[in-house]
């Protein structure tokens, strides 16, 4: 079952069911067994020089554990997984918007067994598509026949349902019975054109959930980036068990400091086999691990909420509505402590001067846009004049030589 929690940080840490300490522990121990395993025979077993020679191997199997991108490709598979998780719940069929139609399209006590029907239908809708993907609700509803004995179908259903020919499935056929019954209801004039077109909307709507479910059940993940995900982490830590061995050897225990528990490699199995671990579980959300859909709940919760809209709730309605409404609703001792923090736009507080504010009548406009040209015609006589001056003072500056001048002839 999916795992609800609302504790604070610090309890969360010694949760077990769902939890990472379940997730990782049997790897976890898996590996101190192999690791120390390796460590007493290289203590007791080999002579000096042979850890010397081991050293070497630990030196080489540390070096090639860097070459193995594991944060980059758990990464990009645990984020696909958990986005194809959430999709897939958000496809889960609800009937309540469906039986809200029917409910107020098809309304009156005459035609309550039509609209009880319709609500049996879909719930023994999701029972016959679910039983084909969820684990639990296969378990639930293993044949045909117990489907009848929960009294989602009946006897004559099941003969219709048992003696149909589909090679290519069947689940639909129970959306069909809807359709069928709205048909049969505008044929006899109970709706019109436009409420059938309301209610087969909200019926195709109700019908596409379990579809998409098919087609992830369908199409899986593809298995070689599965294979690579899975061969990449248990490989990296094979590698670990050499890898992060401490160097026992004389030369090397002068040097460095011996430590003979994995801390470091301890987090890691920690990180990294608890991210393939949310990928493995997540791929499939309709088994019977701790994480997967309730369906069967869903189920329960859909055939009362279904039943309880086209019976009780289809024509009721309060005697009294025209009870007026208080704006000013009121607290308890216990919300009036939670100070709420009323939102405002970006530029609530922004000032303005009063020059700023002030409006700009048409008068105005003109008048600057007189000025704005008379002040551009002044700008163009003082440039004339300017360059005027300057010609002046280039041949004042520079005079004809005498020598140059010619006589006339």
């Amino acid at each position: 079952m999916t795992i609800t929690y609302d504790e604070d940080f610090g309890s969360l840490m010694f949760r077990w069911r769902g939890s990472l300490w379940k997730a990782v522990l049997k790897d976890l121990i898996a590996f101190y067994i192999a690791y120390y395993i390796i460590l007493f025979a290289q203590w007791y077993l080999l002579e000096e020089q042979q850890k010397e020679y081991f050293t070497g191997w630990i030196i080489w199997c540390e070096i090639g554990s860097q070459y193995i991108p594991l944060s980059f490709l758990l990464g990009f598979f645990v984020a696909v997984v958990v986005a194809r998780w959430w999709e897939q719940f958000n496809y889960v069929s609800w009937p309540d918007k469906m039986m809200m139609m029917v409910a107020a399209n098809i309304a009156g006590p005459e035609h309550l067994q039509v609209r009880k029907t319709i609500a049996r239908w879909s719930s023994l809708q999701s029972a016959i598509a679910w039983s084909g993907i969820s684990e639990r609700t296969l378990k639930r509803f293993p044949t045909d026949r117990h489907l009848v004995e929960s009294k989602l179908m009946t006897e004559e259903e099941f003969d219709i349902y048992t003696n149909l020919e589909a090679p290519h499935g069947k689940w639909f056929v129970p959306t069909m019975w809807i359709i069928n019954l709205l048909k049969n209801l505008h044929q006899r004039k109970v709706i019109d054109s436009i409420q059938l077109d309301m209610l087969l909307k909200q019926v195709f709507s109700f019908r596409d959930g379990f579809a998409m479910l098919y087609v992830y059940d369908w199409i899986k993940i593809p298995l070689v980036y599965t294979q690579v995900v899975a061969i990449a982490t248990y490989g990296y830590f094979i590698i670990c068990l050499l890898g992060r061995q401490p160097k026992i050897d004389e030369k090397s225990m002068q040097k460095e400091i011996t430590i003979m528990f994995p801390i470091f490699t301890t987090f890691q199995m920690l990180f990294y086999i608890g991210w393939l671990k949310v990928g493995q579980y997540l791929m499939n959300p309709f088994g019977t691990d701790d994480d997967d859909f309730e369906l069967n709940y869903i189920i329960d919760r859909n055939t009362y909420i279904a039943k309880m809209m086209a019976d009780e709730l289809a024509d009721q309605l309060p005697s009294n509505i025209s009870h007026e409404l208080n704006v000013i609703l009121p607290h308890t001792r216990a919300s009036f402590k939670i100070h709420d923090i009323i939102p405002k736009s970006a530029l609530a507080d922004y000032k303005f001067s009063n020059n700023d504010m002030q409006l700009i009548k048409p008068e105005e406009l003109e008048e600057r846009e007189h000025q704005k040209n008379h002040r551009a015609r002044l700008g163009m006589l003082m440039r004339a004049i300017d360059r005027k001056k300057r010609d002046s003072v280039v041949l004042l500056g520079n005079p004809t030589p005498m020598g140059t001048l010619k006589r006339p002839t």
